[in-house]
């Protein structure tokens, strides 16, 4: 006969029984005077609204799909003075089209450190690697980074650098006729587009004022949108030429003029293809509010002037980030002050002209560098490398004088054939200074560390006055720093009786977590103070004084940022070479004797099929013989039984006793044994559990049963019963009659994966007729110097003599960033590729 009692009740009342019979630590704080929970920060800290900067490094830019996109997450705090600690985990997304992967990484001492998989079968083009905090997300989108990681096609033909991004909705529609149309559209882009220029007058500042000194910046684009080298004529309004104009880097160039004329300008834009078009400068304004910086070595001359009646205390302010360091109130129309640079800091500072309301009236970008950065040597033991050799790199960091530096860095060692370097890419430094500062997108960053000189002091001032500050968005101040994880929800009464005096009751054996917490009248709860690897399951339930069937349970479900999708964004000409060169020699390894491989060999006994159900009731994933499982399929014609006594008949051996079922081939001290029971991967304390909760066959997908020492992995030899429960498509556990309880996987930090490197030591890994052809030979993301300021790195070449490219990034224990290329040379064998 059924059992009536309700299963969420009696589910319920089993967890009560486990919550006070196991003693086990807590993961949050309770408040007992008020009866609910309490999270850290409401115990230890207030909202912090201060805005955080996140950087990934790679170990490389070019891809193959299968392969490991291995990443370090560097995070710092916007403002140059500020101590609140950051946040304990960053999240890395990776998507073209769509969502591709979404790892959370958390804090530890290699620093945010893990690895993407890519996934064996995926489209090949340019993808966008995106990082953020959820404190990042109180900002604009374009505050978050991201990177372009390339996926290359190997397949025949002609390499295709076409990486256009398409809305989601665009992609998912279409038959094939149209998407063959939009293919041909594609390959004939270059020749349908109409050749033009679009550039842009910037006056410094924001405006010029008639008859006063003034100077103009431009910056000019092709059609693809990247940088164009222009030749100007600048005209008058009544179309008497004034001089000639040439872009001095990326499409920059400055106009100076003595004394604007109040009618205005035109220019006359011819590019080095000798296009040529007519464009007309910005209206020159009879009066308002300008900024004038001239630059002489390491002063730095600021002249403010006010043409226009303005109310109130106007201020000329200097910012760094968050922080104000100079204010002075602007009491006359004109005022210079000269500021040395050695007393600024280093990045990109604002200076602004406010109103007594705060608005912005002028504003004039300055990039202070710093004179001296910490030096970072890589000394190869060896001029070149033979095949599968030992490398050791000696690595030291120190001062200008010389001084040891402590620091932590990360390393990549690739094949600078199979992965070659995109010249000047954004790196550590270039970011954290310069391109998290500013506001859309930056060609070439690490031009402007790489160079150091006054000509690239001059372009960088360019750079100033031609892109815009980021930190003009206020904070929306909904998302605070996360320390811990947290899981939040509603508890409802159902048909409109009110939820209180209810007990919540959490149940994650992986992580050792059983609690209850009593809710009184409470509607919403949120469990903080949490800290779960990925595939944590959770289970929840709620009960009042006369059991749970009258709650409803919901769990809220994760919401992640949109993702931001490029329109019309074309790879770099420079880019495109260096991705094309990759393709070419991946394409020249990937076929032929050179990629022999030892296959997977798997033996299976003649009468013993080996199966992988859709849903595996294993949370350690086995694989199944046919006759130790039961699919959906089998199970429906039974779907009226009940559970235990299905069980019974379907695995021979299996009885039942005082409501347990019982194994005969586990022999205990007291007799034969009860096996474990796990249901949805959560382990139940007995199998007597789904007499009281009346299981049915109609509220499972499969059921199976592993026997004696098949049983190892759960450190058992009584048996397994593994049952996957039916699911609503959610991943929430659902019950056709129970709506008091649910199971929830959020997305947990990722455990730690560490990098493969194999080490050639005996003679028989020597010269094993496996090919070694790896494209990273070495990934560290936590390298530390010693307190002399040295490190050492040790790994082995593989098989291939093309050079190798190191790339360190990292910070020195003072917070100051540092980049480092280098290159091991190989010895050149016979064999072409090797």
């Amino acid at each position: 006969m059924r059992n009536l009692c309700c299963p969420a009740a009696v589910l319920a009342c089993i967890f009560l029984s486990l919550f006070f019979s196991l003693s086990l630590s807590a993961q949050t704080v309770v408040d007992s005077t008020k009866s609910g929970i309490k999270s850290f920060e409401e115990v230890a800290a207030p909202f912090i609204d201060e805005p955080e900067k996140l950087y990934f490094h790679t170990d490389r830019e070019t891809y193959l799909p299968g392969d490991k996109i291995w990443l370090k997450g560097y995070l710092s705090n916007s403002s140059y003075i500020s101590e609140t600690p950051l946040s304990s985990y960053v999240y890395a997304e990776l998507y073209k089209d769509s969502l591709i992967s979404r790892v959370k990484l958390k804090m530890s001492d290699k620093g945010y450190a893990g690895v993407i998989q890519l996934p064996e079968k995926m489209d090949p083009g340019s993808y966008i690697l995106r990082g953020y905090t959820q404190n990042m997300r109180n900002y604009p989108k374009e505050n978050m980074f991201t990177k372009r990681i390339e996926i290359l096609n190997l397949g025949a033909g002609e390499f295709s650098v076409n990486a256009s991004f398409k809305k989601p909705e665009e992609t998912a529609s279409g038959n094939d006729d149209a998407k063959r149309k939009t293919d041909a559209a594609n390959t004939n882009t270059e020749e349908a587009v109409v050749k033009d220029i679009d550039i842009q007058f910037l006056p410094e500042s924001g405006r010029y004022i008639a008859d006063r000194p003034a100077k103009v910046a431009f910056k000019a684009l092709g059609t693809d949108g990247h940088p164009v080298n222009v030749h100007l004529l600048l005209f008058n309004s009544a179309g008497k030429m004034l001089g000639e104009y040439s872009s001095k880097h990326l499409g920059m160039g400055l106009i100076s003029l003595l004394s604007a004329d109040p009618v205005g300008y035109y220019a006359l834009v011819t590019d080095e293809s000798g296009f040529t078009k007519r464009a007309e400068l910005p209206v020159v304004e009879q009066s308002g509010v300008t900024i004038s910086v001239n630059r002489i070595k390491d002063r730095i001359n600021i002249v403010a002037q006010i043409s226009a009646p303005l109310k109130g205390n106007t201020k000329l302010i200097i910012k760094n980030g968050s922080e104000e360091f100079y204010m002075k109130s602007l009491e006359k129309e004109e005022i210079s002050e000269t500021v040395h640079s050695g007393s600024m800091p280093y990045g990109v500072n604002s200076v602004q002209i406010q109103n007594s309301t705060g608005d912005i009236l002028a504003e004039r970008l300055i990039f202070i560098n710093r004179k001296y950065r910490p030096l970072i040597k890589i000394e190869p033991q060896k001029p070149s490398y033979g095949k599968r050799e030992k490398v050791e790199l000696n690595i030291s960091l120190n001062d200008t004088l010389g001084g040891p530096v402590m620091g932590e860095f990360s390393i990549s060692v690739t094949d600078s054939a199979l992965a070659p370097s995109v010249p000047y890419r954004e790196n550590l430094l270039s970011y954290m200074e310069l391109t998290s500062e500013l506001s859309g997108e930056v060609e070439d960053p690490g031009y402007y560390f790489e160079n150091p000189s006054a000509e690239t002091e001059r372009y960088l001032d360019l750079l100033m006055m031609t892109q815009g500050w980021r930190h003009h968005s206020k904070s929306l101040k909904k998302y605070k720093r996360e320390y811990f994880q947290e899981i939040s929800g509603s508890v409802a009464g159902l048909f409109r009786k009110e939820a209180k005096n209810t007990t919540l009751m959490i149940f994650a054996p992986s992580i050792k977590l059983q609690q209850a917490f009593y809710l009184e009248k409470k509607s919403t709860f949120l469990l903080e103070g949490l800290s779960f690897p990925d595939s944590t399951k959770f289970l929840f339930g709620v009960v009042g004084r006369q059991g749970g069937q009258l709650y409803g349970l919901k769990i809220d479900a994760e919401v992640f940022p949109p993702l931001m999708f490029a329109s019309n964004y074309t790879i770099p000409q420079v880019k495109k070479s260096v991705i094309e060169s990759a393709v070419k020699e991946q394409r020249s390894i990937s076929t032929g004797e050179e990629m022999r491989t030892l296959k997977e060999i798997v033996v299976v006994a003649p009468i013993k099929e080996i199966f992988k159900p859709k849903f595996n009731p294993s949370p350690f994933l086995h694989t199944f013989r046919k006759e130790d499982i039961r699919e959906r399929d089998q199970l429906s014609e039974f779907d009226n039984m009940m559970l235990q006594d299905y069980i019974v008949s379907a695995f021979p051996g299996l009885y039942k006793e005082n409501g347990k079922l019982i194994s005969p081939r586990a022999v205990t001290f007291n007799g034969p044994g009860e096996p474990l029971l796990y249901v949805d991967g959560l382990q139940w304390s007995s199998t007597e559990m789904l007499e009281q909760y009346g299981m049915t066959v109609m509220d499972i997908e499969n059921v199976a049963f592993l026997r004696g020492t098949a049983g190892a992995a759960f450190n058992t030899i009584n048996g397994v019963i593994l049952i996957t429960s039916r699911r609503a498509g959610s991943g929430i556990l659902q019950n056709k009659t129970s709506t008091n309880f649910a199971r929830v996987t959020p997305l947990g930090y990722q455990k730690n994966v560490d990098f493969y490197s194999p080490k050639y030591e005996v003679a028989k890994e020597v010269n094993s007729p496996v090919k070694d052809l790896r494209t990273t030979l070495y990934w560290n993301p936590s390298v530390k110097t010693d307190e002399n300021g040295t490190a050492k790195v040790v790994f082995y070449t593989g098989d291939r003599d093309s050079k190798m490219d190191i790339r360190i990034e990292g910070l020195t224990k003072w917070g100051e960033a540092f980049v480092k290329k280098g290159t091991a040379n190989r010895e050149k064998t016979k064999t072409a590729g090797y």
